[in-house]
């Protein structure tokens, strides 16, 4: 790994270096209120794979600034001047990534630990109990049910089948819920946005354009998802770290995997009609979706 230049703060002292520069890649986009569980999940994977968790959660407190004890002169302990070290780079790395709006907010904030407590203390958001997940599972009707009993809705267009392109991704099979719709492509800066908002049982479903260029969700935003109560995800496009998705608690579909970042242009547009598949679906339509397949339907049905 490239040595950092000596001005450039960086978490040093563990298994990696993470400088300045580098976070720029990992923490991309730039915090705000709307955006902040997506960063604070980043941050956290940050912290873990640096070994510094501790530091920000205080369960690795300050070691005192001098040694004393028996048959030792009083003195500088190493200890506390290694803990400070890491400590002021991680709050370095963590203002590199805020907005012009957020890093006010840092003023007099002496130590990671203090800073991360602030940010959540004004921007963080409850997310969803397990018990709030088991329900919105159990509430998931069967495709198949669904098709038997509203075959009049199937005949008159008012339930409609999607093709089956897509391949299950999550820990949840089954999942239902109120449509909310995204078009773009290659880009999810929407899909961040809205994904950090309460999910309330709703489904996102995303018409990427069918690209295989570039995942527009990953781990990280499948996780956000899973703690906002959204109910699933469906991507006419790609994801990326699916280990991670598939240890969510959360239905995901998508057309295929692929390694490649989205871009960051702030392009796209939500709450609009969308094909996917010769299929339109309208924003607040309900969706239904399971092993045998994914059904759109234009109001929420029963059987």
């Amino acid at each position: 790994m490239t040595t950092p230049h000596p001005s450039t703060p960086a978490i040093q002292g563990s298994n990696s270096s993470i400088t300045i520069q580098k976070i720029d890649c990992i923490v991309p986009r730039k915090l705000k209120r709307e955006n902040y569980l997506f960063w604070k999940l980043q941050f956290e994977t940050v912290f873990k794979r640096n070994k510094v968790t501790g530091i920000v959660d205080g369960s690795e407190p300050c070691p005192s600034p001098l040694l004393v004890g028996e048959k030792r002169n009083d003195g500088v302990n190493p200890a506390f001047d290694i803990w400070h070290e890491k400590d002021q780079s991680i709050i370095a790395l963590m203002k590199a990534t805020m907005s012009e709006d957020v890093l006010p907010l840092t003023v007099g904030l002496t130590s990671s630990r203090d800073l991360w407590l602030n940010l959540e203390k004004r921007f963080g958001v409850p997310g969803v109990s397990s018990e709030y997940r088991r329900k919105l599972a159990d509430a998931s009707l069967a495709t198949t049910d669904v098709c038997d009993a509203n075959a009049a809705l199937l005949d008159s267009g008012e339930l409609r089948r999607l093709p089956p392109i897509f391949q299950k991704y999550g820990e949840r099979e089954a999942f239902s819920g109120p449509i909310v719709t995204v078009k773009t492509f290659e880009d999810n800066t929407l899909i961040v946005g809205l994904l950090g908002t309460k999910g309330e049982g709703r489904v996102l479903v995303v018409d990427g354009e069918g690209s295989l260029r570039r995942a527009v969700t990953g781990g990280m935003l499948a996780k956000c998802a899973e703690v906002m109560g959204w109910s699933g995800i469906v991507i006419n496009g790609c994801i990326r770290d699916v280990d991670e998705i598939n240890r969510c608690e959360i239905g995901v579909r998508a057309l295929a995997t692929c390694p490649v970042r989205p871009i960051k242009s702030g392009g796209g547009q939500k709450h609009v009609p969308i094909n996917i598949g010769g299929i339109w679906i309208q924003d607040g339509q309900w969706l239904y979706a399971d092993g045998d397949g994914i059904l759109v339907s234009t109001s929420q049905l029963s059987i």
